[in-house]
């Protein structure tokens, strides 16, 4: 059974810097089946009464039986008609049978420049005798082109027309801009000039797109076609979507699906006929010699980038001293969920361990709006909150430590608590969350509890009253600094303390190291792994030569023992 993920529609972000003119695709187009052929009830009925327009006196026409002729040369018609294979360039424009049609009729006084360039390249191809196929393409410049590529409409609808303003507005977000070559320092603007707001105002880089569609409206060849009063419409449909941007990133919508499933498209019209099609990579592949050239080039021009690089940081990035380690925490309370009372805040607060220092004017706690409850689609109480807070912390080892010692890690205290209209205060709960010591993006969910009292009084004054059992120092949510010292003989015991467990926290960190040791080290760390891996390769390779020679004297030495055994064995004597 065939897997239809494989047939889902993907976009694909592709980046190069070569010229997008070498770019070309190959779409290949067949049709599977022809509802033509089967006897629809819809379809008899429409012959039925074309026959009664046709004929004299509302009486059919009695159909004359086809030589073999004709049916041989519909039979080559059909076979040429289910399969098309095409090779796109970029910006290559092939014509559709509605515009070989409608540009191949003339131009006149009023015709735009496009249309006369179209009605020439149409009077060369009625000169070579060629006739447009299935596959054509829309291209920048084109009116269907124009109208499908506008990125912001007013409305969701399908069938809203863009007006004038949404087209000049469109057509201005997608100009590129005569942009000066950037500064080489100070590359972030502070304050930045009226005119330069202006400038940088549109997010949207320049771009051109290009449509490859099928015509797959029914062939009407030969006599019939004068047959046809009514004008048959265009049944097109959009194989492939290719938008190119000026810096290089070329999107494809879908992706090429060579050596997967076909992607399929249904005519929708009364034969509703099947079609499947094919997306190519069509371009020339390059030679290895100058794929040689090319990466050596590539990694010369990626050096003199790092060199660039390195010349326009600034003098205001500043590092911090070799033995010193730099931890920027960049972190979010995002929401907290099932807790017990609505109107919820938290306060939070750093924990530093020591050898570790901080700026003076530096926020160590804080707190967040109260909010309410929400219902979210798992039917949990949810209250978000997107509270950011920042910590900028340093790390010196003392003296007598030992060399490569991991640091104590910091600490965030948390403590929930509710105040409601009545100004009755509650502590929903506490949790706490260690710094990881490891740079990156973190997204933890922590489970909050809060203290219980003895007795049942203390649950009663918490809903009547307010007022609730509260922690003397918030450190003892975690280990106190007095219990982590391994000098303390006092041990810590929680034994009696009675606990709620509450709802949980959302959490978001985003940790930074900066030290010049940790860079050493890392590399030393590389070379140590490149010299062990070779180191125990080698010794593997040991291991296999000694375990080949003991096959082979063990083999050697089964051999002999069955030499030596028939040597050794008497034979039976023959009977006459």
């Amino acid at each position: 059974m065939s897997n239809s993920v494989d047939n889902d529609i993907i976009s694909a972000i592709y980046r190069s810097h070569d010229p997008i003119n070498n770019f070309k695709i190959r779409v290949k187009l067949e049709r599977l089946t022809s509802n033509a052929l089967l006897p629809s009830l819809h379809r008899l009925k429409i012959e039925d009464d074309l026959s009664r327009l046709l004929g004299d006196d509302g009486k059919k026409l009695e159909k004359a039986k086809a030589s073999r002729t004709e049916t041989a040369q519909a039979l080559n018609e059909t076979k040429r008609s289910e399969y098309e294979e095409a090779v796109i360039g970029w910006q290559q424009k092939l014509f559709s049978r509605f515009e070989f049609d409608t540009y191949g009729k003339g131009v006149g006084e009023g015709s735009t420049a496009l249309e006369r360039k179209y009605y020439d390249d149409i009077q060369k191809m009625k000169a070579n005798h060629k006739q447009p196929g299935r596959i054509f393409t829309y291209i920048e410049g084109d009116p269907h082109c124009f109208a499908n590529d506008l990125e912001y409409f007013v409305t969701d609808s399908p069938n809203d027309d863009p007006s004038q303003l949404a087209l000049a507005v469109d057509n201005l977000r997608r100009r590129g801009t005569n942009r000066s070559r950037l500064q080489k320092n100070n590359l972030i603007n502070e304050k930045p000039t009226p005119s330069e707001l202006r400038e940088e105002h549109y997010a949207t880089v320049p771009h051109q797109t290009m449509y490859i569609m099928a015509d797959l409206s029914d062939r009407i060849e030969g006599a019939s076609a004068q047959l046809v009063v009514i004008p048959q419409p265009p049944n097109e449909h959009v194989l492939c979507t290719i938008r190119v941007y000026s810096n290089g990133t070329l999107i494809l919508e879908p992706d090429f699906n060579n050596g997967k499933m076909a992607y399929i498209v249904e005519t929708g019209n009364v034969n509703n006929e099947v079609y499947h099609y094919y997306l190519e990579h069509g371009s020339t592949p390059i030679n290895m010699e100058d794929l040689i050239k090319e990466r050596k080039l590539f990694r010369e021009v990626c050096l003199r980038q790092q060199t660039h690089l390195a010349q326009i940081v600034g003098n205001e990035f500043d590092s911090p001293p070799p033995a010193v380690l730099k931890l920027n925490v960049f972190g979010e309370i995002v929401s907290g969920k099932n807790f017990e009372y609505d109107d919820i805040y938290v306060y939070y607060c750093l924990d530093l361990p020591d050898n570790w220092y901080a700026e003076p004017t530096m926020i160590f706690s804080g707190y967040t709006h109260t909010a309410s409850a929400t219902k979210s689609t798992k039917h949990d109480d949810v209250v978000y909150y997107a509270h950011p807070f920042e910590f900028e912390l340093w790390y010196k080892p003392s003296p007598g430590s030992a060399d490569h010692e991991l640091p104590r890690m910091p600490k965030i205290f948390f403590q929930v608590a509710s105040q409601d209209s009545w100004s009755r205060h509650r502590t929903e709960g506490y949790t706490y969350i260690d710094i990881p010591s490891l740079p990156g993006f973190y997204d933890e969910e922590v489970r909050c509890w809060r203290p219980r009292g003895d007795s049942i009084f203390n649950e009663l004054r918490r809903f009547y009253i307010g007022g609730s059992n509260e922690l003397e120092d918030i450190s003892y949510v975690s280990i106190p600094k007095q219990f982590e010292s391994e000098k303390s003989n006092t041990p810590l015991s929680r034994y009696g303390f009675r606990t709620v467990t509450t709802g949980s926290l959302n959490v978001r960190l985003n940790v930074v190291f900066q030290s010049q040791s940790i860079a050493v080290e890392h590399a030393k760390h590389r070379t140590a792994y490149a010299a062990n891996r070779y180191g125990f390769d080698a010794f593997m390779s040991n291991i296999n030569s000694v375990i080949d020679a003991f096959q082979q004297a063990k083999k050697r030495a089964l051999e002999v023992r069955e030499s030596t055994l028939q040597l050794l064995t008497p034979k039976a004597p023959a009977f006459e």
